[in-house]
């Protein structure tokens, strides 16, 4: 269980050294009465606001950067949201839309520009970003490269609770790309479907470095994983237990989305965007260690414990689990497909055909045929990543 330090990594620079020493003095320091839950840990990992890699924008998007997200492979992706969006204005009398958290701001730079071509510009664009310094990245960016009219647009939830969101939101369409996974999960190993053979893998101080620590489940754990234990694959077993990871905040998340987004005279359309499938899928008897990543400058690995701070840990999405508690928290779920069967769906293939045809350029039309490629094809993106769509309810139904 325990992984050995990948000294194949790049070694961070002295001022990331010091950054990644201070975290793990901190966490130290939380360890004295005893070790950490996993969900704890990635936490402050990730979102201390100081010294953590979304918190203190470390996280660096793109090619230059540690790993690269759909709207920055093309700009398909947002085309292709684009078209969404057009699609629920002509249903519900929308006219707002908000983004979950929007890196490097390719998405929103995106949808916008295809927004002005296409003539169906919202009203307001909306991002909730918690991190201050990605924030301010976000707005040193669009404001460089849009349009005055466009950059008009865009406002920003500063709040880490969003709950100015209230004055503002007046339904429309919510987007959030690669979010779920990189919320905190716990880790735990079991024999699949049997509860009482569940124990918890928490973080402690083992040798000298972070390390794995079995403890005693906790209640929590035990009664979320009682809730789905019937819909883990229980055929060929391993014949030792199995490491795994759930996200035991997806309930009180789900529900917080809803009562930000939920409006009485209108409808709020989500679309959730990640790496994933459903439960036999995450959950596969060969996964003996889980669906744990972590990304340090485009290097894919699966040591939590190295670089503190510095670097990205994600987890795999069960959208099986994800649309059933969406239900529980009052969402409709409208459907989950993989993303490319979401983004075949769309006028983005008669987009894409339109483009290659105008291409002159060689060079041009590889990088428009890469692009789309990347974001479509199994052996990329298209089948690991899903999208879930929900919905509040209409105002006729409540």
């Amino acid at each position: 269980m325990m992984p050995e330090p990948d000294f194949s990594l790049p070694v961070p620079s002295p001022e990331d050294q010091i950054k990644s020493m201070t975290l793990i003095d901190h966490l130290r320091g939380r360890m004295v009465d005893g070790p950490l839950s996993f969900s704890d840990y990635m936490a402050e990992v990730l979102y201390h606001p100081d010294l953590g890699y979304y918190g203190s924008a470390q996280v660096q998007f793109g090619a230059g950067g540690d790993f690269v997200t759909a709207p920055e492979r093309s700009p398909f992706f947002a085309a292709g949201l684009v078209y969404e969006w057009q699609q629920i204005q002509c249903d519900y009398p929308v006219r707002q839309v908000c983004e979950l958290g929007a890196g490097s701001g390719q998405l929103a730079l995106d949808f916008l520009r295809a927004c002005e071509t296409r003539g169906c510009l919202p009203d307001q664009y909306l991002i909730w970003e918690i991190s201050p310094g990605l924030r301010k990245r976000q707005q040193s960016r669009l404001k460089d490269e849009l349009k005055p009219e466009l950059w008009a647009r865009l406002a920003w939830v500063e709040d880490r609770e969003a709950k100015d969101l209230a004055d503002i939101w007046a339904g429309g369409m919510v987007i959030a790309n690669e979010v779920v996974d990189a919320m905190p999960a716990y880790r735990f190993r079991w024999r699949p479907g049997q509860i009482d053979t569940i124990e918890e893998l928490k973080v402690g101080w083992v040798g000298g470095r972070f390390g794995w620590v079995v403890d005693t489940a906790s209640p929590g754990l035990r009664a979320a994983l009682a809730d789905c234990a019937g819909l883990w694959p229980l055929d060929d077993l391993a014949p030792e237990p199995v490491a795994a990871e759930i996200n035991l905040d997806l309930p009180r998340w789900l529900a917080s989305i809803r009562t930000l987004f939920d409006r009485p005279k209108a409808v709020s359309i989500l679309y959730l965007f990640d790496y994933g499938g459903s439960t036999a899928e995450v959950y596969r008897p060969d996964r003996v260690d889980g669906t744990l990543r972590c990304h340090y400058r485009h290097r894919a690995h699966d040591d939590p414990f190295v670089y503190p701070g510095l670097q990205d840990i994600t987890t795999w999405v069960d959208f099986e689990r994800l649309a059933r508690l969406a239900r529980e928290a009052g969402f409709v779920v409208d459907g989950e497909r993989s993303q490319a069967a979401w983004l075949l769906g769309t006028d983005v293939p008669d987009m894409f055909s339109r483009r290659m045809q105008a291409a002159t350029d060689r060079s041009v039309s590889a990088r428009i045929a890469q692009g789309f490629k990347e974001l479509v094809m199994p052996t990329e993106m298209g089948e690991r990543f899903r999208v879930l769509r929900l919905r509040t309810p209409a105002p006729s139904s409540r």
